[in-house]
């Protein structure tokens, strides 16, 4: 089972060298590495070459994260594709707890998108928190859909998905200048029946820092996720938009009050913040022994 690790890059010259070893490392051996340089402009494709003999690199003009993950797919000669994302690590037996679980599911694998736990890590690779990703694998599909149009989960650089998803599902949305990995769960889950298992391992280490987290992205972010939902709902019958409509109206009124309490308050305190402390404000606020959704 060949496995096709897809690593869309731009403009991180301070960690895309680990990532690449952390790919590199991997316990299983039946990988392939696509790095696709999408237009940087600093010292990373440099530092790609130093790899050139043990991956394929794949330079392109910038056009965004959903273009160059999906020049890596078009390229991959793998059964699995797996998302990397170039600021973050994989643990070094992350591909083979994967194939694992996949093996263990049989058929049903290739209706899963696979997602799992990860550690949060700061620019200097000191672990923040472990995020436990929320597990439904055990709840209907309609439930599962209604807490996914509510909010995002599973982190796209710990996810793993079969080849096929693609060619029924579409590719990511290159239109989308953020949250191109929700729109795409949204899609194949609720158009076309897929679901997001969790493996519950800790699988990746998943890196916040100042270059990512800027008070605009943020702000963007919230209306992109507006924007998708409605995309999303828009494109199912009348009496299935009713049905999510009124699911998930249900589902956030049940919500209980800190939590709601607690969410408003950071999208306040995060659209006030100066520029210069926003991302350490976002790290002390998850700054926790563990993190759960």
């Amino acid at each position: 089972m060949k496995i096709s690790i897809v690593i869309p890059v731009y403009n991180t010259e301070n960690y895309i060298g680990n990532c690449i070893k952390s790919a590199l490392n991997q316990s299983y051996e039946d990988i392939e590495i696509l790095v696709v340089n999408d237009g940087s402009t600093d010292s990373t494709g440099s530092i790609l070459e130093k790899y050139k003999d043990r991956i394929k690199i794949f330079n392109k003009k910038n056009e965004g994260t959903a273009s160059a993950l999906n020049t890596g797919i078009k390229n991959m000669a793998g059964e699995w594709f797996k998302w990397l994302s170039a600021d973050d690590l994989l643990k070094p037996d992350a591909i083979e707890k994967l194939v694992s679980e996949i093996k263990k599911l049989g058929d049903d694998a290739q209706n899963c998108i696979f997602y799992s736990n990860h550690d949060l890590i700061d620019e200097n690779g000191h672990q923040i928190a472990v995020y436990e990703e929320p597990n439904y694998n055990s709840f209907e599909p309609f439930e599962r859909n209604v807490i996914l149009l509510d909010h995002y989960y599973g982190n796209g650089t710990t996810s793993m998905m079969h080849k096929s998803i693609f060619d029924e599902c579409g590719m990511f949305d290159e239109t989308l200048e953020y949250k191109d990995d929700y729109e795409f769960w949204l899609r194949c889950c609720i158009l076309f029946h897929y679901k997001l298992h969790l493996i519950d391992e800790n699988l990746a280490q998943y890196r916040i820092h100042a270059s990512q987290l800027t008070k605009k992205r943020y702000g963007d972010s919230l209306e992109q996720i507006d924007f998708i939902r409605s995309k999303i709902i828009k494109q199912l019958s009348p009496v299935l938009q009713a049905k999510y409509r009124d699911a998930l109206k249900k589902y956030q009124k049940q919500k209980p009050l800190k939590i709601k309490i607690r969410r408003k308050i950071r999208d306040v305190m995060f659209s006030l913040l100066p520029k210069n402390i926003f991302s350490r404000i976002l790290q002390i606020y998850m700054e926790r022994k563990k993190i759960k959704n």
